[in-house]
């Protein structure tokens, strides 16, 4: 039973509820859209969810790293490291390639270059991934004890520079979309 200060709703109600607001939702026309603008709609979301992990990366996850590195915990990213990693790249390599997908097929639909240039950042989060920091990524996944904090460090001061590629492409897919 859920109390509010106007209405006790039994179990039964709530679910009636949430089937009325599932069924309009079901209802909905989504025919009224073009197929150019579901493929910009498309590829600016994922650009945004690209956008909104690596927010989360910078802002919670290098924090984290770098509060174990100033209190020389360092035994922790060691062993959480090797783990995080894999299932960070297991998210954002196909992300990363299907939004650079979205983003050139909206272009082919819409003609409007924000979408290449935002596929463009997209590719590029990835190049620099591996090339920028694969060798941080490489040393920490390794578990050896010296030099973790300095390369956590590193890791972590270098890692904003993908933020700013997505957030950009995110921001240039948001205009287009904007336009249309």
């Amino acid at each position: 039973i859920i109390q509010s200060k106007t209405k006790t709703l039994t179990a039964i109600e709530l679910l009636f509820d949430l089937h009325l607001i599932f069924q309009s939702v079901s209802t909905m026309s989504f025919s009224a859209l073009s197929n150019e603008k579901l493929s910009a709609m498309a590829a600016t979301a994922i650009a945004g969810i690209a956008t909104g992990c690596l927010t989360f990366v910078s802002f919670v996850d290098t924090r984290s790293f770098l509060y174990h590195v100033e209190k020389k915990d360092t035994d922790l990213i060691r062993r959480h490291f090797p783990i995080w990693w894999p299932n960070g790249r297991d998210l954002m390599a196909p992300l990363l390639l299907i939004g650079a997908v979205a983003n050139v097929t909206a272009y082919l639909q819409t003609d409007r270059l924000n979408f290449v240039i935002t596929a463009g950042l997209l590719v590029s989060v990835g190049l620099y991934t591996k090339f920028v920091l694969g060798e941080d990524i490489e040393a920490l996944r390794q578990c050896d004890a010296s030099g973790v904090g300095e390369t956590a460090q590193s890791f972590c001061n270098w890692h904003h520079p993908r933020l700013i590629m997505a957030a950009t492409g995110f921001g240039l897919a948001l205009v287009a979309l904007a336009e249309l």
